[in-house]
């Protein structure tokens, strides 16, 4: 069986299409937070609490190598939606947190930008 993940934890890009496809259907509605950090940008919080929708490896076209990730979900003023595009992705890894649970991802693109798909823990009041 072939390893999902290089050495560093990365995950090889001949991989990413498929596992693209399964993380966004094991993470389908979690909600997000959506950073961005790199040189001509800083450091932004592009995106707090949508819910994931998925995320695309496009390998052809005009926007070949680039990852989509696309968040949405409906929200009290009604359906919001957000797609953010990684331009000519480098490097692909899983964020992984205590025990090893996945706690996102994270993409390096061709500029050196560095974005960071993390899922947040809603907090819920605590039973009566």
């Amino acid at each position: 069986m072939q390893s999902t993940q290089a050495s560093r934890g990365e995950i090889e890009p001949d991989r990413w299409n498929e596992f693209l496809a399964d993380f966004s259907k094991r993470n389908e509605k979690k909600p997000t937070r959506l950073e961005v950090v790199g040189p001509d940008v800083g450091a932004q919080i592009l995106e707090k609490c949508l819910p994931l929708v998925g995320v695309n490896f496009e390998p052809k076209g005009s926007e070949a190598g680039s990852v989509e990730i696309i968040l949405g979900g409906d929200s009290a003023d009604g359906p919001r939606q957000m797609e953010h595009l990684v331009i000519k992705a480098k490097r692909i890894m899983p964020l992984t947190g205590s025990h090893s649970v996945e706690d996102g991802l994270g993409f390096e693109g061709e500029d050196g930008t560095r974005t960071l798909l993390i899922f947040e823990e809603l907090r819920e009041l605590p039973p009566m």
